[in-house]
């Protein structure tokens, strides 16, 4: 198995959010010129935007940095806020389910920690097959033959 890294789609994260960037401004203008805020009102909803922009902002970089890096022995997860590596014997169990929405999801545990790996990643499928086969190759407890539907 060769080393592979998957990255973050950002799409559905900045798409919501800059609809709201955009409306915003829009609709608080539209209601300003209707009924006028007094100075304190309107300051308030300035900083609640400036905030939001902030906070996507802010998303958008956390989420541009979200790596996964899957080779023969290890599992590397990072982002600007850290790197996490998961070697084999740190691994207790990884669990393969889908969400409320219907997404597949693979939960990874060590410990008390447990990392997540969705739909998100782009390309999902191969990071799917690479970590079925990290599975298999190292022997890691996992529910990856029901999931499959082979113990049927």
């Amino acid at each position: 198995m060769d080393e592979h890294e998957y990255i973050y789609k950002l799409r559905p994260l900045v798409i919501p959010g800059l609809f709201f960037l955009v409306l915003y401004p829009i609709l608080l203008g539209c209601i300003y010129l209707f009924h006028r805020f007094p100075s304190m009102e309107l300051g308030v909803l300035i900083g609640i935007y400036c905030l939001s922009v902030l906070g996507i902002l802010s998303l958008w970089v956390i989420g541009k940095s979200k790596r996964v890096l899957i080779n023969e022995q290890q599992i590397i997860f990072s982002s600007l806020l850290g790197k996490h590596v998961l070697d084999p014997k740190d691994i207790r169990r990884v669990a393969f389910y889908f969400d409320g929405k219907g997404q597949e999801v693979a939960q990874i545990r060590t410990g008390d920690v447990f990392f997540y790996v969705s739909e998100f990643y782009f390309p999902f499928p191969e990071l799917m097959s690479d970590l079925e086969n990290f599975i298999r190759q190292h022997g890691l407890r996992s529910n990856l033959e029901n999931y499959l539907g082979l113990n049927e």
